[in-house]
């Protein structure tokens, strides 16, 4: 099964809520590691619960079934890498009920794992 990059236009979505809260989440990732991040992720079936994809400096985190975006990390490049500039979490209570910074950055990161993972068992997403 060929993998493609995701785009704003792979999946349906929503703009960005007005309600925002700053995550503080900090990460840094080699550049092999960051051009799997801007890849992205496009739903395949019904259990997956994730969009994905980077645009203008942004890779945003949309849930699949109703398009709302979740979470946004600001990704910057620098001679040995790229970081996490700025991150923010949807605080929109008909969008999304968290509230726990915390919580918030656990499922960014476990988010980040998944995708890198899934690159490595995707060579055709290269």
């Amino acid at each position: 099964m060929e993998t493609k990059k995701a785009t704003s236009s792979s999946w349906k979505h929503l703009p960005l809520p007005d309600e925002r809260e700053p995550l503080g989440f900090d990460a840094f990732f080699t550049d092999a590691d960051a051009e799997h991040l801007m890849f992205g992720l496009i739903p395949q079936e019904m259990e997956d619960k994730w969009f994905v994809y980077f645009e203008n400096g942004w890779l945003r985190f949309h849930r699949s079934w109703t398009g709302y975006c979740i979470y946004a990390l600001r990704l910057d490049g620098s001679p040995s890498g790229v970081r996490v500039l700025e991150s923010w979490a949807n605080r929109n209570p008909q969008q999304y009920t968290g509230t726990d910074a915390a919580e918030d950055r656990a499922t960014v990161r476990s988010l980040i794992d998944f995708l890198l993972r899934s690159h490595e068992s995707h060579p055709d997403s290269r």
